[in-house]
């Protein structure tokens, strides 16, 4: 399907274009936790990869919770 010049939009609204980046960022965080997960997955997906993690922060473990007293 080609689309001709004149019916592409000259600009993208900023209301669609901060959404888009808001969801970008919520992507690449949640793959980087993958990996940061998943050390062995992250080795496979190259050295693109092994350079975000190099600056991402270690994933904190959540505390457990032990026996709630009453």
């Amino acid at each position: 399907m080609s689309e001709t010049a004149s019916s592409l939009p000259l600009s993208i609204p900023q209301e669609l274009m901060l959404a888009r980046l808001e969801q970008s960022e919520q992507m690449r965080e949640f793959f980087i936790q993958f990996w940061l997960a998943n050390p062995a997955l992250a080795k496979q997906a190259g050295a693109r990869v092994a350079a975000l993690l190099t600056v991402a922060p270690a994933p904190t473990p959540e505390p457990s919770r032990g026996p709630e007293l009453l």
